[in-house]
């Protein structure tokens, strides 16, 4: 008899973890940001917007930046996705590096600026269509107003941008799940005291 109570309440205990657990991926929400600003910087520190968002092998990083103040909640998965607005690319793969920073336009900081994320191959685009890249390690540890990343490759890449694009620029799409309130905590560490409880008090 004993045994049977005991295992009823971790049954219900764990029924109420199951259950919290699926209410936290039903609140889960998804963000598709647009740029703040991108284009490229040089070696000498000089930067362009409003035209492409360029990488090049005369050492011209694609940058691209995007504000993170719609985003509410812990970031589970980050995707970067660019499309080409001049044919053929001629730099693949492309190297890509990633960043948090307090500034929302392209400066000389920009330049060679981040940790590396990963080599990105392109698959064979045409015009309008997207290639994605996971970014998601890179907000492991971010605590920034907007996330930037540099693009660099051995060739030349002539991609969409705010300025000239073919549908949309590049775009950083997140998806979140809600951080724990207070509130919901406490009421899960009730719980928990009750059900031991309980089980104590049936041995």
């Amino acid at each position: 008899m004993q045994l049977f109570i005991v295992r009823k309440n971790l049954t219900f205990f764990s029924v109420l973890i199951i259950t919290a657990t699926s209410c936290i991926k039903v609140l889960a929400s998804s963000y598709t940001l647009l740029p703040s600003d991108d284009g490229y910087v040089l070696p000498n520190g000089n930067s362009s917007s409003g035209g492409y968002l360029l990488v090049g092998a005369n050492g011209w990083d694609g940058i691209v930046k995007f504000g993170l103040s719609p985003v509410k909640g812990t970031v589970t998965q980050a995707v970067l996705s660019v499309n080409p607005y001049g044919l053929p690319l001629w730099g693949n793969p492309i190297d890509v590096y990633g960043y948090g920073t307090q500034i929302g336009n392209l400066d000389a900081s920009d330049y060679h600026a981040g940790t590396y994320l990963g080599s990105w191959t392109l698959p064979d685009l045409g015009f309008g269509q997207d290639a994605y890249f996971d970014v998601t390690s890179l907000f492991s540890s971010l605590n920034a107003s907007y996330a930037a990343f540099d693009l660099r490759s051995g060739g030349v890449d002539v991609l969409s941008s705010l300025g000239k694009n073919y549908g949309h620029p590049s775009e950083l799409t997140i998806t979140t799940i809600p951080e724990p309130s207070i509130t919901a905590l406490t009421g899960l560490g009730f719980l928990f005291l009750s059900v031991q409880r309980k089980i104590f008090a049936a041995r």
